[in-house]
């Protein structure tokens, strides 16, 4: 029994091996999406949009085209050194030489076909990255201030009339969950304008600070008028406020009630219509404000006497 159930399963092996050498070397065409990159001068900017991928239609022998559907370093190389003012490039020219592609498979046809290649002057210029991770922490632990992004600015070269519109580049999005501690990683900026511009460096690293979440009152601060004129006196009631505020623990420990500033600006005062004034309230961003009490004040202006 078990010697032909040994026999059956290297039949169907053998039946396989056959069935599928027979089938690749049929002749089948088949479509893909290759990446184009281009190569140009320093002094050659890039001004209008060329496509980041092109499709191909591919024919050839079953083997050749699993060879290509398992590789995957197939790109389409565009040199434009070459091209001195603006041109109508034909894809299919040469093609062979550009894609290396097995000898039994060529390429059929290419979308789009031709593409139109327009040159700026090439400029080089420093752009803010923008963040676009966030986290997302285990109960109780709070971020410490905002996010630290190295570098926080990225060199973008390219078509002086591309370069100059864009305003910052973007990371990737990501979301750490479940953090409980410093976290330090290394994220992709997102090269939206492909063959137009090259950024350096395509990668930044962004960390966050943790720490135990607490929360803690600070009561009775002054509140402080300023930009009073030298010929008035401004009593503010009450004259004190309670703050609580929400922060990492080792921070919340080293704040005191004089590093808090809390103020009003006279021409709140002078500009009010309702007898009462919201005071600002400075404070490091590592820390969030929770509850103020009072929240308005009202106010009393006296003139000065003056002294004989």
């Amino acid at each position: 029994m078990k010697r032909n159930i040994f026999i059956l399963i290297n039949t169907f092996i053998f039946s396989v091996l056959i069935w599928a050498y027979v089938n690749l070397n049929l002749t089948y065409t088949i479509e893909s999406s290759i990446p184009l990159q281009i190569k140009s001068g320093k002094s050659q900017g890039v001004s209008n949009e060329i496509p980041n991928n092109l499709d191909v239609v591919l024919k050839g022998k079953g083997w050749g085209l699993m060879k290509v559907l398992i590789s995957k370093n197939l790109i389409y190389y565009l040199d434009l050194t070459a091209f001195k003012k603006d041109t109508k490039i034909d894809l299919m020219q040469g093609v062979g030489d550009i894609i290396n592609l097995p000898s039994d498979v060529y390429v059929q046809s290419i979308n789009p076909n031709f593409i139109d290649v327009s040159f700026d002057n090439t400029i080089s210029r420093m752009i803010k990255v923008k963040n676009n991770t966030s986290v997302q922490t285990r109960e109780r632990y709070t971020v410490i201030g905002g996010v630290k992004i190295s570098p926080d600015s990225v060199r973008v070269s390219g078509a002086s009339s591309i370069v100059m519109k864009i305003k910052y580049v973007q990371t990737e999005s990501i979301v750490f969950k479940d953090v409980n501690t410093n976290i330090s990683r290394d994220v992709k900026l997102i090269d939206s304008l492909g063959n137009q511009v090259k950024i350096d460096p395509l990668v930044v690293n962004v960390s966050y600070r943790l720490e135990l979440s607490a929360e803690k009152t600070f009561e009775d601060i002054d509140v402080n008028v300023y930009g009073v004129p030298i010929d008035k006196d401004v009593l503010i009631v009450p004259p004190k406020i309670s703050i609580s505020l929400r922060g990492g623990v080792e921070e919340l420990s080293k704040l005191t009630s004089k590093d808090i500033k809390i103020g009003i600006n006279f021409k709140q005062i002078e500009s009010d219509e309702q007898g009462e004034v919201e005071p600002t309230i400075e404070l490091s961003d590592v820390f969030t404000l929770i509850k103020v009490e009072p929240q308005r004040f009202q106010y009393i202006i006296k003139k000065k006497q003056q002294e004989n």
